[in-house]
């Protein structure tokens, strides 16, 4: 399978953040309505994940998966193994609030916008090319990093 892009309904926030985490290219907007998803999804040819079985009987979704679970870790399994991609993921290549992409960018350059420890304490940072969210390997990143390892040993699947 080509990278899967994906669009997700109200409910799955969460799911996206982690979606995006993985690398995966994921719309997400917490105001779609159902048409809107629909429009989109056949326009960027986008998989439909929604718990609304409602919305993937609409004809024009072409490619979709009803997610069955309630735990946003239930839910992430169920996409990863329903679409074979954990051979895909590319942890932090996108921004977890906006989906566009991280690229490394020089201390200097975003120094003015750093809290006070950070500038002390770490010198590599990453900065979103769509919405100029800035990220360092601080404490989240690695409690980020041992999720991911730990998501590939929850399954044998995966």
């Amino acid at each position: 399978m080509s990278e899967p892009k994906f669009i997700l309904d109200v409910h799955l926030g969460k799911l996206a953040r982690y979606l995006r985490m993985l690398g995966f290219d994921t719309l997400y907007e917490n105001n779609y309505q159902d048409p809107e998803i629909v429009k989109i999804a056949e326009a960027e040819k986008r998989i439909v994940l929604t718990c609304d079985l409602e919305l993937l009987k609409i004809k024009a979704v072409k490619q979709g998966l009803l997610i069955r679970s309630r735990n946003p870790v239930e839910q992430l399994t169920e996409v990863i193994l329903h679409f074979n991609i954990y051979q895909q993921i590319k942890p932090f290549y996108r921004c977890l609030v906006c989906n566009g992409i991280i690229i490394k960018v020089a201390k200097e350059t975003i120094v003015n916008r750093l809290p006070p420890e950070t500038k002390l304490y770490y010198d590599e940072f990453y900065q979103c090319t769509a919405c100029d969210k800035v990220y360092w390997k601080g404490s989240h990143h690695l409690k980020m990093k041992d999720f991911i390892n730990k998501l590939g040993k929850k399954s044998p699947n995966i």
